[in-house]
């Protein structure tokens, strides 16, 4: 539910010590066949359910019968707009003393952002790595839902809210499944890519780091707890004797074939593969299935990732000591400086709802 260059072709891309160039190009730049299907996805709504809680920037203010979502190709835009208008902000920190500070605060779909995400990746990555050692194993487990329940493509809001509904029972099955042993997960939203009806809709990772052996058939309950509990969820999608839906790799650190620098390297090429983040490029110029995804994730304000506590744990930051505290009193765009009350910058919202019709009693 991250981070990997986007070149058409690696070996032409310099890597530095923070690249996320793929093994594989998985998220590669060019964009798939947009096809009827995925048009005609852009033109629901975001959801028809009643009780969902969204950004106010997707509100259909044109709408006659209640509060309602406006349809994803707007919502895209008004993303855009987001973006846009986001560019060139940074922070004013003040001391005790009276001494400011500028910096920049990225929003979560900047580079900048991705970077940092990146950077706690690497961290998660050191500690199963140096927790776990020889004994460490790793598997990436895939969850779908159908976009198109009935022949026709439901709101991207809906689907996600549907593709989340096993979440509880994903979590208490690998919990049966691994026993006594010691293990992280994270789990990672990612989109799929630009051709099919999917185009834009979100499925799940979810990245398990285990001490000791662990196969497919350890891990099949996982799955089928999905299929189970998931009413989007297509049972021959799940398949879980296929690679595409439990994939185990040794990664410990008696791999002989592997230097200890390139095991770790290795590691974090395969998790980065599917963080979600697509390199260093303007959010805008993302190929049009990310941009759609992105959408999703910023009208619902979900998060991209869900780390386990133990994960958690080996993402920790310590931020360096400081000479005094530090707090933030505005914020300075195009020179003009805003004054903050540190109030936490809270996002405005609307929750959906459908107004009777007129002439209709109210219900008791």
């Amino acid at each position: 539910m991250v981070g990997v260059s986007a070149a058409d072709d690696p070996a032409d891309t310099e890597q530095t010590t923070l690249s996320r160039l793929s093994k594989t190009n998985r998220a590669d730049r060019r964009n798939g066949a947009y096809t009827p299907s995925a048009r005609r996805s852009r033109k629901q709504p975001l959801t028809e359910r009643d009780g969902v809680t969204l950004r106010s920037e997707v509100r259909d203010f044109a709408a006659i019968d209640g509060d309602r979502a406006t349809t994803w190709n707007r919502a895209i835009r008004q993303y855009r707009a987001y973006i846009e208008d986001r560019d060139g902000i940074d922070s004013v920190f003040e001391n005790e003393d009276g001494e400011t500070a500028r910096g920049g605060d990225p929003h979560r779909f900047d580079p900048d952002y991705s970077d940092k995400q990146y950077a706690k990746l690497k961290d998660l990555e050191r500690g199963v790595s140096e927790t776990f050692g020889k004994r460490l194993h790793t598997a990436m487990l895939t969850f779908t839902a159908t976009s198109q329940p009935d022949g026709g493509p439901i709101g991207a809001v809906d689907h996600l809210d549907g593709l989340l509904e096993s979440w509880e029972a994903i979590r208490r099955a690998l919990d049966r499944a691994l026993g006594d042993r010691r293990y992280a997960r994270l789990a990672i939203l990612e989109p799929h890519p630009g051709d099919g009806a999917n185009n834009g809709y979100l499925h799940i990772h979810i990245a398990v780091f285990v001490e000791g052996k662990v196969t497919q058939a350890d891990l099949a309950p996982v799955i089928e707890a999905h299929v189970r509990n998931c009413d989007l969820a297509q049972p021959e999608a799940h398949d879980p004797t296929d690679e595409n839906t439990i994939s185990i790799r040794h990664a410990g650190a008696d791999r002989a074939d592997l230097e200890d620098d390139e095991q770790l390297d290795e590691l974090a090429i395969y998790l980065a593969e599917y963080l979600g983040t697509y390199g260093d490029d303007d959010p805008l110029d993302a190929p049009e299935h990310v941009q759609a995804s992105n959408t999703v994730l910023w009208a619902t304000n979900r998060q991209r990732w869900r780390p386990c506590q133990t994960a958690q744990e080996f993402m920790a930051y310590e931020p360096p000591e400081t000479d005094g505290e530090w707090s933030l009193v505005a914020i300075e765009k195009d020179g003009e400086m805003i004054p903050c009350d540190e109030t936490g910058g809270g996002v405005d919202t609307f929750t959906t709802n459908t107004d009777p019709p007129p002439g209709t009693a109210p219900a008791d």
